[in-house]
């Protein structure tokens, strides 16, 4: 038997392109599914169609190029899943029409990457916020603590705590902005 590498997965692609079609996925998961979402507003079947886009971006695996944009390849797989579950449902409760989603379609990489930009400022801003405000943005947002938690753990008021979060919160909305705004001109 040869290493996992050379091991055919799904229609016969090897098992390393099958991982690396999967693992791109996970990591831009909230974005497709943000994108059926836009597309198909019924948390639901926008569930259940994300899971058909895996499975199909995992069976077509050896269809996908290293050199070209995933995200781009798996809106167009999700935006098909769509099409097909649409054309399943009465006409009657279908939220947008097929001319409407291929719009929506060509704009997703637009929005992909102006969204990619965002964190990357983001992610900036955070570094340059005052140590105590960046430890309380920590806990709360990768920590995933409460207020009441985070006031405990670092010997604070539940009140010192909400207004230092929404103090940081206002100070990395505009940073991002003034990033963004630099970009633009």
């Amino acid at each position: 038997m040869g290493s996992d590498d050379q091991s055919a997965g799904p229609a016969g692609a090897p098992l390393d392109t099958v991982l690396h079609v999967q693992t791109l996925f996970v990591q831009h998961m909230p974005r497709i599914r943000a994108f059926v979402l836009s597309l198909m507003p019924d948390f639901a079947l926008a569930d259940d169609i994300l899971q058909d886009v895996f499975l199909t971006v995992t069976a077509k695996a050896a269809d996908f190029r290293r050199d070209t944009n995933f995200l781009a390849w798996a809106f167009t797989i999700a935006r098909f899943r769509v099409l097909k579950s649409m054309n399943r449902m009465d006409k009657a409760f279908l939220p947008l029409s097929a001319e409407v989603m291929e719009c929506l379609a060509a704009e997703a990489p637009d929005v992909g990457a102006e969204q990619d930009r965002r964190i990357a400022y983001l992610e900036q801003c955070l570094k340059k916020l005052a140590p105590q405000a960046r430890r309380v943005i920590d806990l709360r947002y990768y920590g995933a603590l409460k207020p009441a938690a985070i006031a405990e753990r670092l010997g604070l008021s539940v009140n010192g705590v909400s207004v230092l979060l929404s103090r940081s919160r206002t100070v990395l909305r505009e940073c991002v902005e003034r990033q963004m705004q630099m970009q633009r001109e």
